[in-house]
């Protein structure tokens, strides 16, 4: 697509290009979804996913002929992939569009002569293509197409829309899970989340993310692989492992000094998801509390499946520019997406 040459003439104008050398993109920390998920491709609307729990007590003692057998439960748990289309439209006037475009290429210390379609390309990329793959990570932790009837948003009528594009995400299908029975005991209450006040809920005492984090790993069941969790008791447990050894050991004081990035319990790796925090306390803030402000999840990650129409869906984009009267430009993009835990045996959550 040709640039319009009359932003061009912007060269010509110093005082204007140190302005806009001086705007800096305050880009949203970035977490890949595949970090948390296993991407599932090429899944069929309908296709059964089935879980079966192993069981024992089958071997006795030899009767002889006509020896009586036994029966032994299945415990199964049954799902099927259910994904749902998902669109990204934005239009903007042409001229507007061109004008953040040229902001951002002499931020990026491009030269505005020399712009073209490969700086347009990785405009798009910067900007459009990673708030695709913040609301792909969004969606498969907060969707919930039954959200419109729970009163757990802060703002419906602009929010709703945002939420509703999937069956359930993971958070949804552990509350879901909690309410069942038979998987009732793998779940733990996290006291912060049934705080009335937001101040409650983020208040922590020193070793509250170690309890946490040390009885979600407490279980024979399964064999995990990842640890994921919301982002405040990460740091409430972080905290604790700088001060928790004291400081006689110089290794104790390096850690302390250096600071604690990536951090482990019992072996197993913590993945705090950093703008789960941020989405809730944004968007699920209704009469003074936070609606499940904290999480920790005890799982394996081949289990946690984001089930995509296409890997390439997320880059897969069209560009329309319509002339005339109209001189509006368009970004159109589309995939199919559902998640589903498909093993609910093997998990231990604290919600």
């Amino acid at each position: 697509m040709e640039l319009k040459t009359a932003f061009q003439l912007l060269a010509t104008d110093e005082r204007f290009i140190q302005d806009t050398r001086e705007i800096i993109v305050n880009k949203l920390f970035h977490q890949e979804t595949n970090e948390f998920f296993n991407i599932v491709p090429g899944i069929k609307g309908g296709q059964q996913v089935a879980a079966m729990k192993g069981f024992e007590y089958v071997t006795t003692k030899s009767a002889g002929c006509g020896g009586a057998g036994i029966s032994p439960d299945f415990p199964a748990f049954s799902q099927f992939w259910n994904p749902q289309l998902q669109e990204v439209k934005l239009n903007y006037c042409y001229d507007d569009f061109m004008g953040q475009f040229t902001q951002w290429a002499l931020a990026n210390g491009h030269d505005i002569k020399n712009l073209g379609e490969t700086e347009l390309a990785m405009f798009i990329q910067d900007l459009v293509v990673e708030a695709m793959k913040l609301d792909l990570l969004r969606i498969v932790l907060l969707g919930d197409e039954d959200m419109d009837a729970q009163d757990i948003l802060t703002d419906e009528a602009t929010y709703l829309k945002y939420y509703t594009t999937i069956s359930k995400g993971l958070i949804p299908t552990l509350q879901y899970l909690a309410t069942l029975p038979e998987f009732a005991d793998q779940f733990i209450d996290l006291p912060q989340n049934d705080a009335v006040t937001q101040a409650a809920q983020y208040t922590f005492a020193a070793e509250d993310g170690l309890n946490i984090y040390e009885e979600v790993l407490d279980q024979y069941d399964f064999d995990g692989d990842i640890l994921l969790s919301s982002n405040r008791l990460f740091k409430n447990y972080q905290k604790w492992v700088k001060r928790a050894n004291g400081y006689g050991l110089q290794s104790n004081v390096d850690l302390t000094m250096k600071g604690t990035g990536d951090l482990m319990i019992d072996g197993q790796m913590l993945k705090p998801i950093v703008n789960y925090d941020r989405w809730k306390a944004k968007d699920f803030l209704v009469g003074g509390a936070v609606h499940l402000p904290h999480f920790a999840l005890h799982t394996r990650k081949e289990f946690l499946q984001v089930g995509v129409d296409s890997e390439a869906a997320l880059t897969d984009l069209r560009f329309e520019y319509i002339g005339g009267a109209d001189e509006t430009f368009w970004i159109k993009g589309n995939y199919m997406l559902d998640f589903k835990h498909v093993n609910p045996y093997a998990l231990k959550a604290a919600l």
